[in-house]
């Protein structure tokens, strides 16, 4: 039998369309760093014009991607990929700066704000022109906090500005009034508890909390040493004491040397 003889196989010719199809994905990666090069060099005017803290490093990265190390510019070293990857790169860095700066000077403002004397207080002791006497008796008991900034006492992360002294004492003991006067209001606080405000003369107030029971009335005059109601733990209170303020045309005062000069 003869057997056909015909001309040797050929190697297969790359199809056309495969090489189109490389060529179309080449430019579609190029189109997509030209797009976020784009983007950083919108985002750098951008922290231009509003003077972001970044500005400088932005700067920096800008001056080094755009010298031409080469003598043509974005050649071998310096191509498009690597001049995006070195701006995204900065704006990563630089606004990861820029969280923590400004996580800083947020912490700073709060910080300042909490050391500013609230508006309805004042900082310095106030010492009424008449006699007081002291509310609690035998002289009053032991200071357990002060006037002025302090740690949040009810397990609270932050401080707050406390507006009077609070006294030590034990639940039901008496509470008198600390002069003459007319109670301005006797009732009941979401902080304060129970409490008493009276007026005295001259427009000066004495302000009595967290007791246990009250008992006088709004409106009602007292004379000085009369009992205004009993120790107690009630509102924003750890533990029974009295907290005692006093107040100077609607203004809170340190009341340190009212008690010193009382007892």
């Amino acid at each position: 039998m003869w057997e056909e003889t015909g001309a040797p196989p050929q190697a297969a010719i790359p199809r056309k369309k495969n090489r189109k199809k490389r060529k179309s994905e080449e430019n579609l990666v190029l189109w997509a760093q030209i797009l976020l090069c784009l983007a950083a060099v919108g985002l750098t005017l951008c922290a231009r014009s509003m003077e972001w803290p970044i500005l400088p490093r932005l700067r920096t990265a800008f001056e080094t991607a755009m010298q031409p190390e080469q003598e043509l510019f974005l050649a071998q070293g310096r191509n498009l990929a690597k001049f995006t990857e070195d701006v995204i790169e900065t704006f990563n860095n630089g606004f990861a700066a820029f969280g923590a700066e400004a996580a800083q000077t947020a912490a700073r403002t709060a910080h300042a704000k909490a050391q500013a004397i609230p508006s309805g207080a004042r900082e310095e002791s106030y010492l009424p022109d008449f006699a007081l006497c002291c509310p609690l008796p035998g002289g009053g008991s032991a200071r357990t906090s002060g006037y002025g900034w302090r740690t949040d006492p009810m397990g609270g992360s932050g401080s707050d500005f406390h507006l009077g002294n609070d006294l030590a004492a034990a639940e039901g003991a008496p509470i008198s009034a600390a002069a003459d006067g007319v109670v301005r209001y006797a009732g009941v606080h979401s902080s304060y508890g129970n409490y008493v405000r009276i007026l005295h003369a001259d427009g000066d107030e004495t302000l009595y909390a967290h007791m246990q029971y009250v008992f006088v009335r709004s409106g009602q005059p007292v004379s000085a040493g009369e009992m205004l109601g009993t120790v107690g733990e009630t509102g924003n209170a750890t533990g029974p004491h009295l907290h005692f303020e006093i107040l100077h045309e609607g203004l809170r005062y340190d009341p340190s040397e009212v008690l010193q000069a009382a007892s």
